[in-house]
């Protein structure tokens, strides 16, 4: 897979690309409405997750996963720290973590399970409920787009106006490879390293994607 890195480069410049040309062709009101939607869908989308993600981990994930790690360590009786190695439910990126916090945690399992994932799980619900609310909010915006285009039937002066379409599309452009490097992310921590071409070490190869990648908010920061 060494050209797996300047495969996903590829990938990127062309969602930049299409996202340029897409703007250059409705113009620019069309393209201002577009970039406008596309930052709202985002800043809400962002604001969404914070409320929503916490309640979607304490409803449907932080007890699914205790029960799992529990359920191994009585299955193996290897205890906390010999068991996640071998959950193969978690990324060995979060595996090797959570070992490393294990090594200080003492003992309690019941009480620190919760404790010791969340912080690492958390931020890949947060990017899943970011995307699809984006996701959702970018349909919305699109429809009002369509609308908008029948203004272009009033030309500006020349071609000012897909030129500046052109512009608007290269910053909406920016904010669809930003999401495209989200949602890499996530789904590298998803596959844990089982996939060769899907893993952190091979997406940070990519030029591009470290470009965007570095913007990423949901990165857990863990001490």
């Amino acid at each position: 897979m060494e050209n797996a890195p300047y495969l996903y480069d590829v990938l990127f410049l062309a969602v930049f690309a299409v996202a340029a040309v897409c703007s250059w062709r409705r113009g620019f009101l069309a393209g201002l409405a577009e970039l406008a939607g596309t930052l709202f869908s985002a800043a809400a989308a962002m604001l969404g997750t914070r409320a929503l993600a916490p309640q979607l981990y304490d409803w449907f994930v932080r007890e699914a996963v205790t029960e799992k790690v529990q359920q191994a360590v009585t299955e193996t009786g290897t205890g906390l720290d010999g068991t996640l190695q071998g959950l193969d439910f978690l990324p060995e990126a979060l595996r090797e973590t959570l070992t490393g916090l294990v090594e200080t945690a003492g003992t309690g399992l019941s009480d620190q399970i919760s404790t010791l994932l969340e912080p690492v799980i958390l931020p890949l619900v947060q990017v899943l409920v970011f995307v699809l609310l984006c996701s959702v909010l970018r349909i919305v915006v699109a429809l009002l787009v369509k609308l908008l285009q029948c203004v272009n039937v009033v030309p500006l002066v020349g071609g000012v106006n897909r030129l500046l379409g052109l512009v608007l599309g290269l910053c909406t452009g920016a904010v669809d490879c930003w999401l495209l490097a989200l949602v890499l992310w996530f789904l590298a921590n998803l596959a844990g390293g089982r996939v060769a071409f899907l893993q952190l070490s091979v997406l940070n190869q990519s030029a591009v994607y470290r470009l965007f990648g570095v913007f990423n908010p949901f990165v857990p920061t863990l001490g």
